[in-house]
């Protein structure tokens, strides 16, 4: 192992104990109850950028900073911003839903267990769609802003590649990483949640270079 690879993880070790740990976690949490947007931008912003730059490890060998990280982090962190308002948003809905006999929740941890579904899978099948459509707009844009200059819009919406976008992002990643994933993050206390999801966000990265690397094979 590399030396900024050891860095790379005792960075992630360090990030997590802080927010598990008997001396920092009640201040952290205490932190994420007061001031949940800010914290839920910086917890994307840091992982969700580590997660970026794991995957150019992972894909070219070597690490490397890539063009506009800091715009991409700015990104990262208003994805964080808007996931903690719509954790929330979906969250309640269902129960409301369930209440009024929208939606079967039924009761005890098998009731838990639906809510937890429900939100996940309403959620991702709704907003996670346009966000990350929006995500993939934002890194063209950022892309092509700092390879090129200025550059039309309508060029950085037609540099997407949107089969792939509905085919393999939509058409598996949701049903068969989010929904699932979500729905365990959502089984967490309320607290847990943002940091979880930021957590994924890497997770899948890592998936989703493991399959490149099995395609060009």
């Amino acid at each position: 192992m590399r030396l900024s690879d050891l860095a790379w993880t005792l960075a992630i070790v360090v990030i997590l104990g802080l927010f598990v740990l008997p001396a920092t976690a009640p201040i952290l949490l205490g932190l994420t109850a007061a001031h949940p947007y800010l914290m839920g931008f910086g917890k994307f912003a840091i992982l969700a950028t580590m997660g970026e730059l794991l995957v150019i490890r992972l894909l070219g060998g070597a690490w490397r900073k890539p063009a506009g990280l800091w715009a991409k982090a700015l990104v990262w962190g208003i994805v964080g911003f808007l996931v903690v308002l719509m954790f929330t948003l979906f969250n309640s809905g269902v129960q409301a839903a369930g209440a009024r006999g929208l939606l079967p929740l039924g009761s005890g941890w098998l009731g838990s267990l639906l809510v937890a579904f429900w939100t996940s899978a309403i959620m991702n099948l709704t907003f996670g769609p346009v966000v990350m459509a929006a995500h993939r707009i934002s890194d063209a844009w950022i892309e092509a802003r700092f390879a090129r200059g200025r550059v039309p819009f309508a060029e950085v919406v037609g540099a997407v590649d949107w089969m792939r976008f509905l085919t393999f992002v939509v058409g598996r990643t949701i049903p068969l990483f989010w929904i699932p994933a979500h729905t365990a993050t959502f089984l967490l206390p309320a607290e847990y949640r943002i940091l979880v999801a930021a957590f994924l966000s890497i997770a899948l990265g890592v998936i989703l270079t493991w399959g490149k690397r099995r395609k060009s094979a």
